[in-house]
């Protein structure tokens, strides 16, 4: 794996505009300056309503977020890889099962940062009297058509001693768990917080969880390259603040709950309740991640690639070259 270093910052626009009074000899350099300060838009990253990505977003709430980088939250996936791919975002918030696709598909991004470890976030819910995963045969299964879904669904399958052909599967959009839930549609749903309180509030019954399947599901940041050499130092300055505000969260855990569930459209009891389901490293904790000798994402990746090829989610094996870096990381957690 390479760590790759950004480039040095390009010289103010302010400067430039006292240069225009040179002699035509000097321009060739000032336009290439020019050119870089235009460039320098904010950088840009993306991701959906889960508990473990809101320390950045609470890291904006807080004032901790630096100008320039800009938050977005698309209204779906499936228009958050819509956007990555079209290059109108430089990163994005995923699992890191997800990444490894994008990668298998030729979208190159590299993993910065680790948001958490789900230990209980994501589960399979069912309707009372399902007791049993080997009660699963026949049934309907909901769950989202892309790579976390079908890695649970594969996981759960293994688990219950099932094949795929044993059940009935439902492609539903994360949105419209709740509303598919409440009408009927399926007989058991693989969902994640905040929408799994959601349906638990409608009768559902956990059966399987992260709890029982560690050290599978991870949340990241993964950066476009270019976007790394580019926007090295708006990217520090984020990861600095999502530290800056995890520590906060850990230090005023109802302030932050009040602040976070507004935009989860949960309650703060509800949000404390979900944060408990996952680990949220902190800097220590993503330097090991992310080490660039023997880092644990690379322990984790090699398992979970092997799985993921087994249940032809990814065609080749993962290539960890520019999977991961660490060289964004922050000195330290609060300067």
């Amino acid at each position: 794996m390479r760590n790759q270093r950004p480039d040095s910052s390009p010289p103010s626009c302010q400067a430039i505009g006292r240069r225009r009074a040179l002699q035509a000899a000097s321009l060739l350099p000032l336009l290439g300056s020019l050119a870089a300060c235009k460039a320098q838009r904010p950088l840009v990253l993306a991701g959906r309503p889960w508990p473990g990505y809101e320390p950045l977003f609470l890291a904006h709430n807080l004032g901790y977020l630096p100008a320039q980088v800009e938050l977005r939250e698309p209204p779906s996936h499936e228009a958050m890889i819509d956007l990555l791919k079209a290059g109108q975002i430089d990163g994005v918030m995923l699992t890191l099962d997800q990444i490894l696709k994008l990668r298998d598909q030729g979208t190159d991004l590299t993993i910065v940062l680790v948001f958490d470890i789900s230990k209980g976030a994501d589960v399979l819910l069912v309707r009372p009297g399902l007791s049993r995963l080997t009660a699963l045969r026949g049934r309907r299964i909901g769950l989202v058509d892309n790579a976390l879904g079908y890695l649970m669904l594969s996981m759960t399958l293994e688990k219950a001693g099932l094949g795929q052909q044993d059940v009935q599967t439902r492609l539903i959009p994360y949105e419209s768990h709740d509303v598919a839930w409440a009408r009927g549609d399926v007989d058991a749903i693989l969902t994640y917080e905040p929408m799994a309180t959601k349906i638990r509030k409608l009768g559902a019954t956990p059966l399987l969880s992260t709890r029982e399947l560690p050290d599978t599901i991870f949340d990241v940041l993964a950066v476009r390259p270019a976007a790394l050499l580019s926007h090295g130092a708006p990217l520090r300055a984020a990861l600095l603040a999502h530290f800056r505000a995890l520590t906060y969260l850990r230090q005023n855990p109802w302030d932050s709950a009040y602040r976070i569930a507004t935009r989860l459209e949960i309650s703060a009891e509800e949000l404390i309740s979900s944060l408990r389901g996952m680990e949220l490293p902190d800097l220590i904790g993503n330097q090991r991640y992310l080490s660039a000798q023997d880092g644990d994402l690379q322990r984790v990746t090699t398992r979970l690639s092997a799985i993921m090829l087994q249940a032809g989610i990814i065609r080749q094996p993962v290539d960890f070259d520019r999977l991961y870096t660490g060289a964004y990381l922050p000195a330290n957690s609060t300067s």
